[in-house]
């Protein structure tokens, strides 16, 4: 199943925003296993900048698991998103009607 995990971070200390490039960058970076479909990036949303993954997973629980993995290994690989954290990473709750 596709999962969209939301990757919520904190703000830059300095108040600064994530490049646009910032999801094809992280994308160039993660290994082909990690069952990575698309990433975006939300970069006005307030107060932080949120990236929308979407990842094949079997279980919610495991999809968001993997996000969490997914940005780890992004800040390993792109030492410039060392400069925001890791503040959630969760599918966005949904109404039952949609």
């Amino acid at each position: 199943m596709v999962y969209l995990v939301h990757i919520h971070l904190l703000s830059h200390r300095s108040g600064a925003g994530l490049p646009g490039s910032t999801a094809a960058a992280i994308a160039r970076v993660l290994p082909d296993d990690m069952g990575i479909r698309h990433i975006s990036l939300h970069a006005s949303e307030q107060p932080a900048p949120v990236l929308g993954v979407y990842l094949e997973s079997r279980t919610l629980a495991h999809a968001e698991s993997s996000a969490r993995s997914v940005w780890e290994t992004a800040a390993a690989a792109l030492p410039w998103l060392r400069e925001w954290s890791l503040l959630r990473a969760e599918v966005p709750l949904m109404p039952a009607a949609l």
